[in-house]
């Protein structure tokens, strides 16, 4: 049995960050449900040429833009979406972080058909076994993870403590440690959700400050994450260029480390800040570790946007199973219910 552990509790909201408008309840019901299905999407949209380089996605598809057939079907989605509805069940239901419960729920929701990579398979077991949440990941290749799993799956931590920012990166940090104990896989995490914040309390009617939200990124940078600072330094300039695909993963990665995929998404998300689909299109057709960065992508798009913005073709194609579409859906509903009650 996993022990109980530390939890974060939603504290007094901090001012409504400078870069976003206040908006409406419906609206903000909207993007919480879009941060989790835009995960779905994403994932689901790059699942099918996850490790493919960008030379191969265009040779096989000249560019991927629709729903393609995957080892579980069309629409389908991988560990990066089964882990961020385990985050989402424990926020829906518990009301706060709790490490014991999605660790907990990472082994109930476990199926290994959806692609784990071996650490977090090394992870789970140990959980199943007993370790407890937070020493599980202790021992992961030496120093920790820096694998980018503990950003694919925080969609549900950035939309629902957006209004604390210090609960948000407590929640962020304790979340990842539970696979990650790196610093730079803790704080891809926290990057990831503080973006994932910073999209949600933006007004989608007025243009985004991409100079504000990558300058409020930065700030929260630690020492020890300081690849990050240099990254988002990269992705200021970059958009402001007119470099192609392989030379912005030249400068940003595209790879399973935090760092090689966090700065990315940022990247594609920021764009085409009013265009999912584009936002998205772009992620996919980057390479690499596809199916992540589509998801952060997707994220990030879904928080500002809403969940109508999905295009209708990708949303039609998601599976609807047990855990699939429909369940998401209502799953962002009760995380936006509980955080707002």
């Amino acid at each position: 049995m996993i022990p109980n552990a530390f939890s974060v509790r939603i504290s007094r909201p901090l001012p409504l960050n400078p870069i976003g408008l206040e908006v409406s309840p419906a609206l903000k019901e909207s993007k919480t449900i879009g941060a989790l299905l835009g995960t779905f999407t994403g994932d689901a949209l790059g699942m099918p040429v996850e490790g493919f380089d960008i030379d191969m996605i265009v040779s096989a598809y000249e560019q991927v833009d629709t729903m393609l057939e995957a080892r579980k079907g069309r629409g389908t989605y991988t560990d990066d979406t089964q882990m961020m509805i385990a985050i989402a069940e424990v926020l829906s239901r518990c009301g706060e972080f709790q490490g014991a419960e999605t660790a907990r729920c990472f082994i109930k929701n476990f199926d290994p058909e959806r692609g784990y990579g071996r650490g977090a398979l090394e992870v789970i077991y140990r959980l199943s076994q007993g370790v407890p949440w937070n020493k599980a990941g202790e021992r992961m290749f030496g120093g920790g993870s820096f694998g980018n799993g503990s950003a694919m799956r925080i969609a549900p931590i950035g939309v629902f403590f957006s209004a604390n920012r210090a609960a948000l990166i407590q929640a962020a940090v304790n979340s990842a440690r539970i696979t990650h104990t790196h610093p730079l896989g803790k704080g891809g995490a926290v990057i990831q959700a503080l973006a994932i914040s910073l999209a949600f309390e933006s007004d989608p009617d007025v243009p985004l400050d991409k100079a504000a939200f990558l300058a409020t990124l930065k700030e929260h940078i630690e020492p020890e994450w300081d690849a990050y600072h240099h990254k988002l330094v990269h992705v200021q300039e970059l958009l402001a260029s007119e470099l192609d695909l392989h030379g912005v993963v030249r400068l940003l990665g595209n790879d399973v480390t935090c760092q090689g995929s966090v700065p990315l998404a940022i990247y594609c998300f920021l764009l085409h800040p009013e265009d999912f689909r584009a936002a998205v299109v772009t992620a996919v057709n980057m390479g690499g570790d596809t199916d992540t960065i589509g998801a952060m992508t997707g994220a990030l798009s879904g928080a500002r946007l809403g969940w109508e913005a999905i295009p209708p073709d990708w949303l039609n194609a998601l599976e609807n199973g047990a855990s699939g579409r429909d369940y998401v859906t209502q799953l962002g509903r009760d995380l936006y219910a509980k955080a707002n009650n």
